[in-house]
């Protein structure tokens, strides 16, 4: 005897009877973000490939043979990345974040506006953008230089003490690797071993491997690109919505759900994350060990998600 299948049962109501949710910005945001990322992320790609190029000139047969000698980086490398990323951070990166979380405010304060029927206009948000790129860019330099230097110190380990090489060939394995991280760094030494292990001519193995490096910087560099405008732009549109409610626009909590890109490239953290309402001040988990605790995407490099902001009226 067939049983007949039970009726769906409705969804409880989100909010008590009398009380509804406001969108302030649409889901729309989330292809606003994405065309701002297609937009702007090539010239900080080409300006982080244009800086490691010029490091990798640093990787001399001469300072490989002064190395040799202490089989530590020397601290005038670290001191030169240092430098480099400084650079980098106040010429190309500042003016991308404050550009990107100025976007981020215009558009949100168009969607204020229509929310609340009458002009904003932000008072403070320049200043609090200042101290954003002032603490956030001084935390990139020691990232991106600690980075550097980690995987720097592994490929000397692995060729000074363990399968040491002359100060020529030992150039040539460090120079493709200037710009990854110790987990890519160690990805092409273990691909370079197992080309040179199937007995290919040294001129092969030499290609095949920079061609590999070659590919990871580039996936490092757009990831690079990606997750720090991510950063600023999110934030940016954080930053009006404060400033919005502590000017009286909205009549009711602020609440923020987080929105996924839907597509083939999300992974299954953020689509856990997807449509989690939280308050204003409160937070999400963030998906590296960095930063467990995020108040806005992206919750990990890479990360193209945004959020949705709601008034709920009482």
């Amino acid at each position: 005897m067939k049983h007949k299948a039970s009726e769906p049962q409705p969804k409880p109501p989100r909010y008590p009877e009398g009380i509804r949710s406001v969108p302030i910005n649409s889901r729309n945001v989330e292809f606003v973000l994405r065309a701002y990322l297609d937009k702007n992320e090539p010239k900080i790609q080409r300006a982080l490939r244009k800086m490691w190029n010029t490091q990798r000139e640093m990787m001399t047969v001469k300072e490989m043979e002064k190395i040799m000698q202490y089989s530590w980086v020397p601290i005038e490398w670290v001191q030169q990345w240092t430098n480099d990323y400084t650079k980098l951070v106040n010429e190309v990166m500042a003016p991308a974040w404050r550009d990107a979380m100025e976007n981020a405010v215009e558009y949100m304060n168009g969607e204020i506006e229509k929310y609340a029927r009458k002009q904003f206009e932000n008072t403070h948000i320049g200043q609090l953008i200042e101290d954003w790129i002032r603490e956030h860019g001084g935390q990139l330099i020691v990232q991106l230089t600690d980075a550097q230097h980690e995987a720097i110190r592994e490929i000397l380990r692995i060729y000074i003490l363990e399968n040491p090489l002359s100060p020529y060939d030992l150039a040539k394995v460090i120079k493709p690797l200037i710009g990854l991280t110790k987990r890519e760094s160690s990805a092409v030494v273990r691909y370079r071993e197992s080309l040179i292990r199937q007995n290919l001519a040294a001129s092969k193995v030499e290609r095949l491997v920079n061609n590999y490096a070659e590919f990871l910087l580039r996936k490092r560099a757009l990831r690079i690109a990606r997750t720090e405008l991510s950063y600023a732009y999110n934030r940016g549109q954080l930053e009006a919505v404060r400033e919005a409610k502590t000017n009286g626009f909205f009549r009711g909590q602020i609440i923020k759900t987080w929105l996924t890109a839907h597509d083939e490239r999300t992974c299954e953290f953020c689509q856990s994350l997807d449509g989690e309402v939280v308050g204003l001040e409160e937070t999400y988990p963030g998906g590296t060990k960095r930063e467990e605790e995020i108040l806005t995407p992206p919750a990990h490099p890479n990360c193209r998600c945004t959020l949705i902001y709601e008034v709920v009226e009482y």
